[in-house]
């Protein structure tokens, strides 16, 4: 039992929130869209503010299964990724609250 704790305290350590506590908002876009990453990909567009273009997001939100044909407005933390990998991101993004869901016509 103590050894996933050890392991889980380990990883956890390794990341340092770069987000306010009570996190960002994070509008995304109802459609993934072609981009290119390390290769050939679909990423999805986000914003921070509706007043602000959609950019691409190349990374994961943990804890968020996109869905196509919704609108979302999310709550999100940013964590830095002390060490990542070169062709890594070192900002992992973490679901703090889905705020809406909006169908799109």
């Amino acid at each position: 039992m103590k050894f996933p704790l050890l392991a889980a305290a380990l990883m956890l350590a390794g990341c340092q929130q770069v987000t306010a506590p009570e996190g960002e908002t994070l509008f995304v876009n109802a459609a993934l869209v072609p981009c290119i990453g390390v290769g050939p990909m679909q990423c999805m567009q986000v914003k921070e503010s509706k007043e602000q273009d959609w950019t691409l997001f190349y990374n994961h939100i943990q804890g968020f299964t996109f869905e196509p044909g919704y609108l979302y407005e999310l709550k999100i933390a940013k964590f830095k990724v002390d060490n990542a990998p070169a062709d890594a991101p070192n900002i992992r993004y973490e679901l703090l609250q889905l705020v809406s869901k909006q169908a799109v016509n």
